[in-house]
């Protein structure tokens, strides 16, 4: 190794012993297995993601005897450990009860040699090692540091996603997260065995899709998937999407601008103050959940994947009646299959549901404006909460969307001013919109479920729900504003229901 090679890998080293050493109790871990013999070796996303400068989400540890060490380091300092898997001796000692971050995971070594170990992981990015003891360097049998600084996703061997072909669709998530590209022999082998996928467990498949959705460029991932021909090997109901014209506001097929759609979408993710401004504060509080950002960005891939099934021509034009419904019940089939979360769920089949209103309000009111109304006429107070309401828990999501989707649309053909006027009508919505939570949220409950009961002589049930949401819409719109006119407004909606 030449001089300065070998100077850097020392450096390497130090900086992921300083980063390890942070925590008292690992320098602990580091002391035991120096006492009793054991080969300790940090490994995995620990040491790639120290390296890269970024948060360490993992503490991997791998050697011999890990379930027991774990055992003794817990009972010797008064900690937990969890064994998460006998027949893969796997065990989770908790060094910081409370902290979602505080653990630390032993492994034990799956080859006969560590070098052996390291060489049958997925990623050579992956596949680097540093024993705690103190080592002056870094293990590193597959060159995955060289990728580190190249920014590559490679497989060690052709046999890595072979052996488990969900690392085909792991590769695109390493990508999304870290920015990298997929090395071009470990893609042709993405190619030929990402259809292998369907025998992996939905479970599995749908914790990486959350990972990859939550992602910083998880578009850039879908585009090089599809660029690599294993998108549809991924999500097979987006091959009929494929050379479906559109025509009207699209200048792209459905396919074509749904891959668009989620560049834009996430263009506005990574940088909302560039096209919601006034709102970009709550739009960045709501985007810091990971579930909610891989919700808006899954609406976006599956948001007109209900277009070729609805497709007709009437009279010279394209129409796509009853997509938004359709594509819904795709993505549902999907989410149901991997498992994905039932609140994650909720939100994308809302945000798809009712990807289209948005546009159609804010068109409506551009429309007024042009006629010399005022856009407010239109896009009402009370049409902007009855949207949200329906959208809710995915109401910034929506607008999210709408604004993707809209970018989307035209191309060049597409005027700037138009955009930005649409993009303005968007923000002042959610303003809007914000404004009125936030004071209806400080305004006192005229009147609860169980005192209608008891002043209208009702039994509990499903009309005691639509009556409240009565009350609340117009309370809201300040159509009543006591007690008294809630009780009148909830007594004439019986009498039209026959039911006093």
């Amino acid at each position: 190794m030449a001089p300065e090679r070998a100077h850097a890998d020392v450096e390497r080293a130090a900086t992921v012993e300083r980063a390890w050493l942070s925590d008292p109790l690992r320098g602990e871990l580091s002391s035991t297995a120096i006492a009793r013999g054991y080969e300790l070796l940090l490994v995995g996303g620990a040491v790639r993601d120290i390296l890269l400068g970024r948060p360490v989400g993992d503490w991997d540890l791998a050697g011999r005897g890990m379930i027991d060490l774990a055992r003794r380091f817990a009972a010797d300092h008064d900690l937990r450990a969890v064994i998460l898997h006998e027949d893969f001796p796997t065990a989770r000692l908790i060094l910081h009860p409370g902290d979602p971050e505080g653990f630390v995971d032993f492994v034990e070594l799956r080859a006969p040699t560590v070098e052996q170990d390291l060489s049958a992981r997925d990623f050579t990015i992956n596949a680097i090692a540093w024993d705690v003891r103190g080592a002056d360097h870094l293990l590193d049998p597959t060159g995955g540091v060289d990728d580190l600084e190249r920014r590559l996703v490679r497989a060690p061997a052709r046999d890595a996603p072979a052996r488990d072909p969900l690392r085909t669709l792991r590769a695109f998530r390493f990508a999304a997260e870290l920015g990298f590209a997929i090395e071009a022999e470990t893609g042709g082998w993405i190619r030929e065995l990402a259809p292998g996928i369907r025998d992996v467990p939905g479970e599995r498949i749908g914790q990486e899709l959350l990972k990859l959705f939550a992602a910083p460029r998880a578009a850039d991932a879908v585009q090089a998937a599809e660029d690599l021909g294993a998108l549809e090997s991924f999500f097979p109901m987006l091959a009929a999407m494929r050379g479906v014209k559109q025509g009207g506001y699209h200048h792209l097929d459905v396919l074509g601008h749904t891959l668009l759609a989620l560049h834009e979408v996430e263009r506005v993710i990574n940088e909302p103050a560039l096209i919601l401004p006034r709102s970009a504060e709550a739009v960045e509080a709501w985007l810091g959940s990971p579930v909610n950002r891989a919700a808006v960005r899954m609406a976006a891939l599956f948001h007109d994947a209900g277009k070729p099934e609805c497709r007709s021509v009437e009279e010279g034009r394209i129409r796509f009646v009853g997509h938004a419904d359709s594509s819904a019940r795709i993505f549902l089939r999907l989410a149901e299959a991997v498992a994905l979360p039932t609140h994650l769920r909720r939100q994308v089949v809302r945000m798809i549901r009712l990807h289209m209103r948005p546009l159609e309000l804010a068109n409506a009111g551009m429309a007024a404006e042009a006629e010399g109304r005022r856009l407010s006429s239109v896009v009402t107070l009370r049409a902007i909460r009855r949207l949200m309401r329906d959208a809710e828990p995915a109401a910034v999501g929506l607008l999210i969307l709408a604004a993707g989707d809209r970018s989307a649309c035209r191309g060049p053909a597409s005027l700037r001013e138009q955009r930005g006027r649409i993009y303005e009508v968007f923000d002042d919505m959610l303003v809007r919109y914000l404004d009125w939570l936030r004071e209806h949220r400080e305004r006192p409950t005229l009147i609860s479920g169980n005192e209608l009961m008891r002043e209208l002589g009702i039994a509990e049930g499903p009309i005691v729900g639509e009556l409240l949401d009565a009350i609340t819409e117009a309370y809201a719109d300040r159509d009543i504003t006591t007690r008294e006119g809630a009780l009148a407004l909830a007594r004439r909606l019986l009498r039209q229901r026959g039911g006093a």
